[in-house]
């Protein structure tokens, strides 16, 4: 009857999570760079978001070769198979969470903690759509995580330490048969690397689980292993990230994204990572006692394990569901985070959950058959989760110390109605060949437009040269790169998507959008991109040949010097890219 229960309530959960995140669906604006890079390669150009530019400006290879294999069919909506492939991925995980526990307590409990504590937590709905690989990535981690755990010995805590054995005795188990759900879990594994960097972090802690638990580092383990077959084909698995990274090298000539370095390089942000965590917190802090709890079952079997010395193998467990996370933790806390909140975070809250579930079901010896006291306090923690604090609430705008809450700045609704707006204007993009910058929060607008060249101005993630500068402000996570407009104007862009940090404007160089946006700002002027561009109907802007006509008049009034100025101007912005030989010799005249 228990069963039936526990399957119930979580099919139930997993059910009304999966309905909550499609109701909460959005597109964060990094989604469509991965977007941009997909129809790409679709289109034949290669895996680059401008065409014969090989720079590795996303995080997620796989969730971008997922998008790809989408875009090859154009009856498909591409947010549409984004919104299906995080809540598939939400769902995944959520499975997974359901069957973690019956491994080890069975019938035990009457519901689901850690699928409860998950489910409840409203940004892991709000990230299982957005676009992003996030909700994939922490799919990939807990279903590598069970296969990988699978065959563990029981542990239970007995005369005051933990022990790890093949029964609830705490006999151990010294000749570990090789499990070939393993190799399941290490291919798991090493798509988390495709999926994320961070990924290797995970997939070496996952091989050295394994490694562990056949005492591979021994004479006896290390020759036992080479003659098993199944291992064998275990390392060439866990070999694949290898062929990945030889494959990036090839291509883009380089082992580490160009994200890497616009967005933080490696570089300490300690404090604002303590912003970024303490938010966290606040909002959630429900998962107070859930991670108080963690680390000390963590310290504790780590203790205990010591202490024991030869009488107990080691927990693979604690690797997976321990360390992992609280190494995870650490790296994004010390990196400064993130923009948007709480996003590095929740890919390892499964585990943190799984570790604590297991730990605390396994330290109790229930009396009753029924609802126990121990079972009210555990169902408090999921409701507490669903009491979140939102610090968003109430404020102009959803962003605090820099971090933002995305999801609601970038409105489902809202980019439905301008991708109707824009949608008519890319053929003009795209048969103008203009070359663009943009910030961020214009992703959206490349994707849709397909600009010949779009360069991502605020952190440089799409070009190495950006990525590389000084910070001029180092304040909100992968923004606030000082990108010179004279490296935009090497470049040829001819296209501010924005008009903030500008100088002060000409008389000329305004490109207005009618209601769409502030006025746009032109760093050059090509009469046959101009000339497409002024097809659409809500865009308006100086003609600069009849402008050039009507300043003669007022050029030959200027002193020398001056007029030498504004012929250098003109030089620049017009003469460069125009065949105007008439024009340009009667300024030259005049100087």
């Amino acid at each position: 009857m228990k069963r039936i229960l526990y399957f119930g309530f979580g099919i139930l959960l997993i059910l009304s999570g999966a309905a909550s995140a499609y109701s909460l669906r959005w597109m964060a604006d990094d989604a469509f760079i991965s977007l941009r890079y997909a129809k790409n390669l679709a289109d034949g150009l290669g895996l680059v978001f401008n065409e014969g530019e090989f720079v590795e400006g996303y995080t997620n290879f796989l969730w971008t070769i997922l998008l790809y294999f989408v875009h090859r069919f154009e009856s498909i909506d591409p947010l549409n198979a984004c919104y299906a492939l995080g809540i598939l991925s939400f769902a995944g995980t959520c499975f997974y969470l359901l069957l973690f526990p019956l491994r080890r307590i069975g019938d035990e409990s009457f519901f689901p903690i850690s699928l409860f504590c998950y489910a409840a937590i409203h940004h892991v709905r709000v990230f299982a759509t957005s676009g992003l690989e996030t909700s994939l990535h922490g799919f990939l981690f807990v279903a590598a995580s069970y296969h990988l755990l699978k065959g563990d010995p029981v542990s239970v805590y007995k005369n005051g330490m933990w022990f790890s054995g093949s029964s609830e005795s705490g006999e151990t188990d010294s000749n570990r048969k090789f499990e070939p759900s393993w190799i399941l879990g290490i291919f798991l594994s090493s798509l988390s690397v495709l999926n994320r960097p961070d990924g290797i972090l995970f997939h070496g802690l996952a091989a050295l689980s394994v490694f562990l638990k056949i005492n591979l580092f021994s004479k006896k383990g290390f020759s036992s292993a080479l003659a098993n077959a199944p291992f064998r084909i275990f390392c060439v698995v866990c070999a694949l990230p290898l062929a990945f990274y030889i494959w990036k090298l090839e291509y883009y000539g380089n082992l580490l994204p160009n994200t890497f370095y616009a967005k933080s390089g490696g570089s300490s942000y300690l404090s604002q990572g303590i912003v970024y965590l303490r938010l966290f917190f606040s909002m959630y802090y429900g998962l107070i006692p859930v991670f108080g709890a963690a680390f000390f079952f963590g310290i504790r079997t780590a203790v205990d394990f010591l202490r024991s010395g030869k009488d107990s193998s080691f927990r693979s467990d604690w690797i997976l569901l321990f360390l992992f996370p609280v190494l995870y933790f650490g790296y994004y806390t010390w990196i400064g985070g993130d923009f948007m909140f709480s996003r590095f975070y929740l890919p390892v809250l499964p585990l943190f959950l799984l570790w604590v579930e297991k730990n605390l079901l396994l330290s109790i010896e229930k009396k009753s058959a029924g609802f126990t006291k121990t079972d009210a306090l555990l169902l408090a923690v999921p409701i507490l989760l669903l009491l979140r604090w939102d610090l968003y609430k109430g404020t102009t705008y959803p962003v605090l110390n820099e971090i933002a809450d995305e999801n609601q700045v970038y409105k489902r609704e809202d980019l439905e109605r301008l991708r109707g707006i824009v949608s008519p204007w890319r053929k003009h993009f795209e048969s103008s060949k203009v070359r663009v910058a943009f910030a961020g929060s214009e992703c959206w607008l490349v994707y849709y437009l397909n600009p010949s060249l779009a360069i991502e101005t605020e952190a440089g993630l799409t070009d190495p040269n950006i990525a590389r500068m000084d910070w001029k402000i180092r304040g909100r996570i992968g923004h606030g790169k000082s990108v010179p407009l004279e490296y935009l104007k090497s470049r040829n862009v001819q296209l501010l998507l924005y008009s903030h940090n500008l100088p002060a404007k000409k008389e000329y160089d305004e490109f207005s959008t009618g209601t769409f946006s502030p006025p746009w700002r032109l760093l050059s002027y090509s009469p046959e991109t101009m000339k497409e561009l002024g097809k659409i109907g809500e865009f308006s802007f100086v003609k600069f040949e009849f402008f050039l006509d009507a300043y003669k008049n007022d050029f030959k009034k200027l002193e020398p010097d001056l007029r030498k100025k504004r012929y250098s101007e003109f030089e620049e912005y017009y003469f460069r890219y125009a065949e105007d030989k008439n024009r340009q010799e009667w300024y030259r005249r005049n100087l």
